[in-house]
């Protein structure tokens, strides 16, 4: 036990150093970069509170005696915790650490809801929705903020059927995807680098799949919640419960899926149904040992959450924002719609075949758009570019044509009338030789 909580201990350290190296230019542009000196109380609390103030207008939560979501950013009961947590690492004089467990792997329902097993625009919204928050805190604390993602796949993939190497595939693709885009105020982890379980070795495939069993072997042996407790919290907690019903929810579309429902399927829907709730408890158990882990690791980190919440102790952070203004479901359980007037849903794919065009990125789907003869042109050369929040960039689709590829009239028709209907965003018209002439 010793040892791996001193492996655990290092690995943390590990992240706080490659934290500071992410945030020392913005340290050298404090007025007086003095670490070791404190804050004056006062001060801190007026800081503490414009973050906060930051990242309850990124949050969206449930109000106290009703199911129905309160308006983005309102009434957040737990505002005392987090000014707390806040207020601790401001005293350290770092940037401001949150921690999400999420973005597992893509759903094992490539039938009804998703289109592969990779990241997409969902995964690319969220990633940047994170990423801004952090960016808005600067505005008030030079420091900034930084999310970890605690990559929770590994976690129970086996309990609903996925394989290892899928989750593998899939955080690589998360961690190439804040790569290129630049998300510098994201660091993504897998269990065993947060468990110290890879010896300080740089985590490749080979390494990742040696670990994966013995990660969550290692995870329940020292961690572990049993299900009497967890069937406690569940009671005693009503966001434990939410988050329970939440997985009872998709499991009963996923697992049709997945070979550890086999024999509950050939029987009955009663049958079916049972094996659900038994899977989902299992999710419940492993969910809640990870989270004693993290609450072990990084226990003055701000906790966010992709679950609908009350906001006492995890703020609910919508990684999508829908024009519906309803909670979303996660980019890993949904493809994203995009509608001519540039506002997202988080769909099931059957439910917009045919109303939507699936676009392709890199060979693949990576997201659905309303159809409409707008933007649905029989022209391969130029490309319809979504990117965060609501802008749509329409450029030649390659570089060797910007600057040459001409629009046609009606082309350049389609993109003014686009402009006025796509309320939500921008439309940025770039690279074309002839747009904007008479």
């Amino acid at each position: 036990m010793s040892a791996m909580i001193l492996n655990m201990e290092l690995a943390f350290r590990q992240l706080e150093f490659v934290s500071e190296e992410v945030f020392s230019a913005a340290s050298s542009s404090l007025p007086s970069p003095r670490p070791a000196t404190p804050v004056e109380a006062e001060d801190v609390d007026a800081l503490a509170s414009d973050i906060f103030d930051i990242i309850q207008r990124y949050s969206q939560h449930l109000p106290p005696d009703t199911g129905d979501p309160s308006p983005e950013g309102s009434g957040l009961q737990g505002r005392p915790f987090f000014m707390d947590r806040i207020k601790q690492q401001l005293e350290k004089r770092q940037a401001i650490r949150m921690i999400l467990p999420a973005f597992p792997w893509k759903s094992i329902n490539r039938v009804d809801k998703v289109t592969g097993i990779l990241p997409d625009l969902g995964e690319e919204l969220a990633l940047c929705r994170l990423n801004q928050l952090c960016e808005d805190i600067k505005t008030v604390y030079p420091l900034g903020g930084i999310v970890v993602i605690a990559n929770d796949g590994l976690v129970f993939d086996d309990v609903v059927g996925i394989s290892d190497e899928h989750t593998w595939a899939y955080s690589e693709g998360l961690m190439d995807m804040a790569r290129d885009k630049g998300f510098n105020n994201i660091q993504l982890l897998r269990p065993m680098e947060i468990m110290g379980l890879t010896g300080g070795a740089s985590l490749d495939k080979e390494l990742y799949m040696s670990l994966a069993q013995e990660c969550r072997n290692e995870l329940m042996a020292h961690y572990g919640r049993t299900e009497t407790e967890v069937r406690e919290m569940m009671k005693d907690d009503p966001d434990t419960l939410l988050t329970y019903l939440g997985f009872v929810r998709f499991l009963d579309a996923d697992l049709r899926f997945s070979p550890v429902t086999t024999a509950a399927k050939d029987t009955s829907r009663r049958q079916y149904k049972k094996k659900v709730k038994q899977v989902a408890i299992m999710m419940m158990i492993r969910a809640e040992s990870f989270t004693k882990v993290l609450q072990a690791m990084c226990p003055d980190y701000v906790r966010l959450s992709i679950h609908q919440s009350r906001g006492l102790v995890k703020i609910s952070v919508p990684l999508i924002v829908q024009g519906s203004g309803e909670f979303p479901r996660s980019p890993w359980h949904s493809c994203v719609a995009i509608s001519v007037d540039g506002s997202y849903s988080t769909v099931h794919s059957q439910t917009v075949r045919e109303s939507h065009n699936l676009i392709q990125k890199d060979g693949r789907g990576y997201y659905y758009r309303e159809k409409s003869e707008l933007w649905d042109w029989e022209d391969e050369e130029i490309t319809f570019q979504p990117e965060y929040p609501n802008r749509i960039v329409v450029r030649p689709a390659n570089d060797e044509l910007w600057d040459k590829k001409v629009l046609t009239v009606e082309q350049r028709e389609n993109l003014e009338a686009l402009r006025k209907i796509h309320i939500k965003g921008e439309v940025e018209i770039l690279g074309f030789a002839n747009y904007g002439m008479d």
